[in-house]
């Protein structure tokens, strides 16, 4: 039967004192059957390690079959009710088969993670799931709050710290930003309670109301649709780099965008790779395309034409067709194609992405004048097959209604163009 050990008192353990080998001898001179102790049991594994200079706090206990030691810390920063609470957390990691030492391990490397950390792990395994385009995008909202609390312990950060990330963004008038942002911080919120590194979510209770201005409703899908209104927004868009004296890339997009009506990630990272020139072809693959099938866009020889232009401020300096003013490896931001429209006196009126409703609108209403059916009309835009019996059977080439496409995307070219 294992010896049982009296609790430990605090005024023992006060009174405590290390005795080094050569006071051992001289007791051992007086009392032939004394012994050298210093440990003091407290019982159930627990006990306080006297040293010249220090006493620690240390639990003993098997695992594995294994005789295992670890440290509780060092007295009196921890006091024996804290050391047999933590003995006591041991012994239950312990009844459910889990080793308390690498469970010590798991929760101090957790403290020490940062919020770029957790993020930049769950971008790695979004990146199974989602294109380069969104991940691209991804990285970019995220680094408005990133720049300013990535080195920062994410268990370190308060909720307050994320509404003033929002704010500041709000502060410079980009609010879908901020919307995006808050989105996308709930979600590693979400991820880094499920692994364990934060205990809750502290994003997931904010009162949206209360922090974000509201978008207004469909602000974020606006669009100009009118034909009249079309030709002065054309009007305007040839005046930016007079009026706003934006970069070349800025300016070149703008004027690409309506005749090729393409999301704004996949404008923003148009490779040369991707285009050819000569067949008026621009083959987007499936990794950067929201719906993630390979799809392949004529241009109109409007769109070749501007290609043409700006093919040697940007080709021999990088990959993208519109690479930033501030560095050759990245696209245009989104927030710079926003902003821009923004100056223009286009805000909630009309957004990038209504160059593609713009396109729809048209084709759709004019349908007499093209003859073209509405499936070639949403093949235009890329836009996934509702019908999902129809979808599941339905696994055409991706030039599919090519001929089809290239026909009614220069009908519409030379539409704009008599405006």
């Amino acid at each position: 039967m294992p010896k049982i050990s009296k609790p430990l008192t605090t005024t023992e353990i006060k009174n405590a004192k290390y005795t080094s080998k050569d006071e051992y001898k001289e007791l051992k001179l007086k009392d032939p059957n004394a012994k050298l102790n210093n440990k003091l049991a407290d019982g159930k594994g627990l006990y306080l390690l006297l040293k010249p200079n220090s006493k620690m706090w240390r639990f003993d206990f098997r695992y594995g079959g294994k005789n295992l030691s670890m440290s509780f810390g060092i007295y009196p920063e921890i006091g024996l009710k804290e050391a047999r609470e933590k003995r006591e957390a041991a012994r239950e990691l312990l009844s459910k088969n889990i080793n308390p030492i690498s469970e010590k391990r798991i929760k101090k490397a957790s403290e020490s993670l940062t919020l770029q950390n957790v993020i930049d792990e769950w971008i790695d395994l979004r990146k199974k799931s989602s294109s380069t385009a969104t991940i691209t995008q991804n990285k970019r909202i995220l680094k408005n709050i990133t720049d300013w609390l990535g080195n920062i312990a994410i268990k370190d950060i308060k909720r307050v710290d994320i509404i003033s990330a929002l704010e500041k963004l709000q502060s410079r008038g980009v609010i879908e930003t901020a919307h995006r942002l808050l989105s996308l911080i709930n979600k590693i919120y979400m991820f880094a309670v499920t692994k364990e590194y934060v205990e809750h979510n502290i994003v997931a209770n904010i009162d949206k109301k209360s922090v974000l201005i509201p978008n207004q409703k469909d602000t974020h899908l606006a669009a100009i649709t009118e034909p009249k209104d079309i030709k002065q927004l054309l009007l305007d868009i040839n005046s930016i780099g007079e009026k706003l004296k934006s970069d070349i890339s800025t300016i070149f997009i703008f004027k690409l965008i309506p005749y090729v009506f393409v999301r704004s990630e996949n404008i923003r990272l148009m490779c040369w790779d991707d285009i050819n020139l000569e067949k008026g072809v621009w083959e987007i693959p499936k990794e950067k395309m929201k719906m993630k099938v390979d799809f392949v866009c004529p241009l109109p020889k409007q769109a070749i034409a501007i290609l043409k232009q700006i093919e040697p401020f940007s080709r021999h300096r990088s990959r993208f067709v519109f690479p930033s003013p501030y560095k050759n490896d990245r696209g245009v931001s989104g927030a710079t194609l926003s902003d821009t429209l923004n100056k223009l006196g286009y805000q909630n009126k009309h957004t990038f992405h209504g160059f593609r409703s713009m396109f729809s609108t048209i084709a759709h209403e004019l349908y007499k004048e093209h003859a073209f059916h509405s499936d070639i009309i949403e093949s235009c835009l890329a836009h996934k097959e509702k019908n999902k019996v129809k979808a599941a059977y339905n696994r055409e080439s991706k030039y599919k209604y090519f001929e089809e496409k290239k026909e009614l995307i220069q009908w519409y070219a030379d539409w704009l163009d008599r405006l």
